[in-house]
């Protein structure tokens, strides 16, 4: 019984420590536009993309249903924009980790459900 509640507690857990990952991976590129070769419509862009990340983790967080489909669209949509780009290695791991995230916050909110 011990090893179940563990595995409970990893599956509600996980997620939200990849969804801050996630974050935090994309913060640093914000300040991309204070080098030479970029302007600042390139922070602007990763601004938002980071915004739109922190605020499906947010959601996510209260909602685990609705935050694991947008995090499930948010690694489809990045998968396939960098499979259309010829990136095949990089979709399948900067596409996959979102996804991974929402699937596993749709595990811990159909468990939610059940539960109840």
């Amino acid at each position: 019984m011990k090893i179940w509640e563990t595995m409970k507690k990893f599956i509600y857990y996980l997620p939200r420590i990849l969804a801050i990952l996630i974050v935090a991976f994309l913060a640093p590129f914000i300040l991309e536009g204070f080098g030479p070769e970029f302007g600042w419509q390139d922070s602007l862009y990763h601004l938002i993309i980071t915004l739109i990340v922190l605020g499906a983790t947010i959601l996510a967080w209260k909602r685990s249903k609705i935050g694991g489909w947008i995090f499930i669209l948010l690694g489809l949509l990045i998968y396939l924009n960098l499979i259309f780009r010829q990136q095949w290695w990089g979709g399948i791991i900067i596409g996959g980790i979102p996804l991974l995230t929402g699937i596993l916050f749709l595990t811990e909110g159909f468990r939610k459900n059940n539960k109840e």
